[in-house]
């Protein structure tokens, strides 16, 4: 299970965080090549190389998943699929409210109960291993659940699902987020039946 934000996100389907990379550049070649990368880094893993890669990319990143899938054909990338739950179906996963506190809370529940669990072959090609764990420790750590109170006194108070407090970044995060609700959806919706088959 691989996500996309600006941080990239690989996890097994035992929930192990296998790998965690984070890139912020002005060049996108910078970006689809960090994605080439950590895949191929996964699939040299023992027991990993004949796995299909499940992607989850955030649909509201303005086509850039396409983009991202584009490249991945381009080089010739084989056993991949990506999940189509965006707006009408299309590629990627839409974060919209509801989404993120599902999201949020499902991320609690695992932590909750130990379910993630970093991977004895955890990497990350943009930090070293120790920062990586560091920077993902933090995130989790700050994320929170922002109440704000309705502008009117008949409206409804709203809640905002973030972790960009205090100047912090978010991105992580909300990527090991993605991962967990991609993955339960993966092999819970019939839709993809057909590969989640052919991953067991």
């Amino acid at each position: 299970m691989y996500t996309s934000r600006q941080c990239r996100i690989s996890v097994s389907a035992f929930a192990q965080v296998l790998g965690i990379d984070a890139l912020h550049t002005r060049e996108v070649k910078n970006t689809h090549s960090l994605l080439e990368r950590h895949l191929k880094m996964v699939r040299a893993i023992p027991l990993l190389a004949n796995t299909t890669a499940v992607l989850s990319f955030e649909s509201n990143l303005a086509f850039e998943s396409q983009h991202l899938l584009h490249h991945l054909h381009n080089v010739g990338f084989k056993k991949w699929m990506s999940l189509s739950e965006g707006a009408q179906q299309t590629l990627g996963w839409l974060t919209t409210h509801s989404r993120k506190e599902q999201m949020a809370l499902l991320l609690r529940e695992c932590l909750h109960v130990g379910k993630i669990s970093y991977s004895s072959y955890f990497f990350s090609l943009s930090m070293t291993k120790q920062e990586a764990r560091k920077r993902m420790g933090d995130e989790i750590r700050n994320f929170s659940v922002v109440t704000e109170p309705g502008k009117t006194a008949f409206a409804k108070s709203r809640k905002t699902y973030t972790g960009k407090l205090g100047g912090m970044q978010d991105d992580c995060v909300i990527s090991l987020q993605l991962a967990l609700i991609a993955q339960r959806t993966f092999w819970e919706d019939p839709r993809y039946s057909q590969f989640s088959k052919q991953s067991v």
